[in-house]
C-alpha cells in the first residue's frame, strides 16, 4: 500500500502517517512547505490513498476577517486539497486498481460558530469539493470523501476551540480519527 498524507507534520496527518507506518504502508509525506515549490509537488509513484489533513483555523469576528485571511484560509484548507487531486488525476499517479482520498474538513462545514466564518466556509467548501470530485473520479476507480469530526485534541483545537471555552474532554483523539481513516482506506482496497 503506498498512501500520501498531507500534513504529516500536524496532529491528525501525524496519527494518519503513524498508523500508516505500522501496517507496514509505504507512506509519504507533504507539508505545507511543499506546496510553495513551483511544479510538480509529488514524486513519481502510483498511491493507493491520500488523505489531506493539512489546514488553518483563523478566528476572528466578522469585522476583523480581512479578504486576504480569509482567501488564505480558502487557499490552504481546500485550494490545496484541489491541487493535490489535480496533479494525482493529470499525472495518472493513482493506482490501477483504484485509489481512496480522504479529505479532512470539520463539523464546522454545516455548523457555524462566532469567530469562524473564513474556517466555516473553507470546511463547507472542501465538503462540497470531495463530493464533486468524487462523482467526477468514480469512473477512475477513485472514491473520494470528506470527514466532519467535531473536535480533534490537536494544536489547531487549542488554539481555536480550546480558546472559546470548549473542553479538552469532548475532543477526540487524533488517533481515534486516524482509525477511522485507515479502515476507509482497507475497506477501499479490500484490505490489501
Amino acid at each position: 500500500m503506498n498512501v500520501l498524507v498531507a500534513g504529516a507534520s500536524g496532529g491528525i496527518g501525524g496519527a494518519v502517517a503513524a498508523a500508516c507506518r505500522m501496517k507496514g504502508w509505504r507512506t509519504v509525506a507533504v507539508d505545507r512547505a511543499d506546496f510553495a515549490k513551483e511544479g510538480h509537488i509529488l514524486e513519481n509513484a502510483q498511491y493507493d490513498a491520500f488523505v489531506f489533513a493539512t489546514g488553518m483555523c483563523p478566528v476572528a469576528s466578522i469585522s476583523n476577517t480581512t479578504d486576504e485571511i480569509f482567501l488564505e484560509t480558502m487557499r490552504v484548507n481546500c485550494g490545496l486539497f484541489l491541487r493535490v487531486v489535480r496533479e494525482i488525476v493529470s499525472r495518472r499517479l493513482y493506482s490501477q486498481d483504484g485509489m481512496k482520498i480522504v479529505a479532512v474538513s470539520s463539523v464546522s462545514a454545516n455548523e457555524g460558530w462566532s469567530g469562524g466564518g473564513a474556517y466555516c466556509a473553507s470546511k463547507g467548501a472542501l465538503s462540497a469539493l470531495a463530493r464533486a470530485l468524487d462523482a467526477e473520479l468514480q469512473p477512475k476507480g477513485i472514491s473520494v470523501e470528506a470527514i466532519e469530526p467535531r473536535y480533534v485534541l490537536t494544536k489547531m483545537f487549542r488554539e481555536g476551540a480550546g480558546r472559546m471555552g470548549v473542553p479538552e474532554s469532548l475532543a477526540a483523539s487524533p488517533e481515534s480519527v486516524a482509525d477511522d481513516i485507515i479502515g476507509k482506506i482497507e475497506r477501499a482496497a479490500g484490505g490489501k
